[in-house]
């Protein structure tokens, strides 16, 4: 059953309360759930949905265009109304003001001289009794779903959102990502011009609740203050979990970085292995904060802190295409090294990140990727094209079948550009025994893949080697 509420036009019909409508009257059946005196130059702060400013006019501006935005500001603030007390202190009503309150159905009130506004104020408490007792039951209610709070903060939204008639999400302001949210609600009119209200949270003024409100289901300014302490305290344990993620993430890069291996990655990479591969990501350091804590929120396995100026990302090959589309999503700038498998080049990957990530600055390309330099072999003669391949391959040369492995291998590598995964896929083996492959070629050789001289030689040995194997068929015959 419906429950009868007070409107605006109740109030200009009762002859004890001589008010009398100077504007937008389209907006008279209002609900009018309280009635407040407030002299503060933005009352819309202190005001909320359906209730019903009283002034004696010290709030209201002099100008006509400063009226025309008070009226509209008052109307957006979704107020019932505002009741100007008729006085010697109060500005002359602007034709400006009575048309925007015209334009917008806002009841635009005058009250008698002899009208205490303590008058208006009892009228709409009396007339609001039955609706003021179903508040302190719904209130009730939200505290007995607060129990929740700490231990499922989705959850606790979803029930609210079914308590209160309205959609909730609670996100970060500096990112843009959604913490938490409620889920879809049913059995509501939903428009994608629904008004939505934000609401920083108390102890974090970072972090929003967002309310969408749907039509008759408005969220009182009664109800609000005790949603915002309930969701306040339900995120706050989320928010202390991402920022120890945050911390630990950026200790363990530091660690690194360093060439020591940090105690306790598993949790925060999971189940991950070295060989299975990393890249070394840069951003600007001005980006710091809203990376790490995107990261953190978004619980992705990757370690992120700020080095030298710079902001770098540890990123497991399995976590590149989340992080990719968690920093486009950002619009930030980024430059990956190429793939390492050893900890120890971590500091080695930072730098070609970081040189990358200059050499595309002032450029719009988002997303950059370290790139070898192709280097030919310019020599005078087959034979001395032989004895360079013979020096950088030493026994990776020789025609055994375990060298001619490792060397196909090798070679296979530096044609797809160092990537893994392509090159298993053109080998036709697992990406640990290709890691394996790697290490036996730098036992063998002295030369290691991951330097960028090493593997400048790699690639004079490549691209020489058809002349080597030639010359060596010569000598053979």
């Amino acid at each position: 059953m419906k429950r009868s509420v007070l409107t605006v036009g109740d109030l200009t019909t009762t002859a004890s309360l001589d008010t009398r409508v100077l504007g937008g009257a389209a907006g008279l059946s209002r609900k009018v759930l309280w009635a407040h005196s407030c002299e503060m130059d933005d009352p819309w702060r202190w005001l909320g949905p359906d209730e019903l400013l009283m002034t004696v006019g010290l709030c209201v501006p002099e100008d006509p265009a400063r009226q025309r935005e008070f009226v509209s500001a008052l109307d957006d603030a979704g107020l019932a109304g505002i009741a100007i007390g008729l006085n010697d202190i109060a500005p002359a009503i602007s034709p400006d003001m009575i048309d925007e309150a015209n334009k917008r159905g806002f009841p635009l009130l005058e009250t008698g001289r002899d009208t205490p506004f303590a008058s208006i104020g009892r009228t709409v408490a009396a007339a609001t009794t039955t609706e003021q007792t179903f508040q302190v039951l719904k209130l009730s209610k939200l505290y007995h779903l607060a129990t929740f709070a700490e231990s499922d903060p989705r959850t606790l939204l979803r029930d609210l959102q079914g308590l209160l008639g309205v959609a909730l999400s609670v996100v970060d302001n500096s990112t843009g990502i959604v913490i938490v949210d409620g889920g879809e609600l049913r059995n509501l009119d939903s428009h994608e011009d629904s008004p939505v209200r934000s609401f920083a949270l108390p102890t974090d003024r970072g972090i929003a609740l967002k309310v969408t409100e749907f039509p008759g289901e408005e969220l009182d300014s009664f109800i609000q203050v005790h949603l915002l302490q309930v969701v306040d305290i339900a995120v706050s344990r989320v928010l202390r979990s991402v920022r120890r993620r945050v911390e630990r993430s950026s200790l363990a890069l530091q660690e690194l970085l360093n060439s020591h291996l940090p105690p306790g990655l598993d949790d925060i990479l999971g189940q991950y292995t070295f060989s299975d591969g990393f890249q070394l990501v840069a951003v600007s350091g001005h980006e710091d904060e809203r990376v790490g804590r995107s990261i953190g929120m978004a619980e992705l396995p990757a370690l992120a802190t700020l080095h030298r100026g710079a902001m770098f990302i540890f990123v497991p090959l399995s976590s590149l295409e989340p992080v990719q589309a968690l920093l486009a999503k950002l619009s930030i700038q980024a430059a990956a090294s190429s793939t390492f498998t050893d900890y120890r080049d971590t500091q080695f990957a930072a730098i070609q990140a970081a040189k990358t990530l200059a050499s595309a600055r002032g450029t719009n390309q988002m997303w950059n990727d370290f790139e070898g330099v192709s280097i030919s072999l310019l020599t005078r003669s087959r034979k001395e094209a032989s004895e360079i391949v013979a020096q950088v391959l030493g026994d990776l040369a020789r025609d055994d079948l375990k060298s001619a492995a490792l060397r196909e291998t090798l070679f296979c590598f530096i044609r797809n550009d160092r990537r893994w995964i392509d090159t298993a896929q053109e080998l036709n083996i697992h990406r640990q025994t290709l890691s394996y492959r790697l290490i036996k070629i730098k036992e063998i050789t002295g030369r290691d893949v991951s330097s960028s001289a090493d593997l400048s030689a790699f690639w004079i040995a490549y691209q020489g080697w058809p002349s080597y194997s030639g010359l060596a068929d010569d000598v053979a015959r």
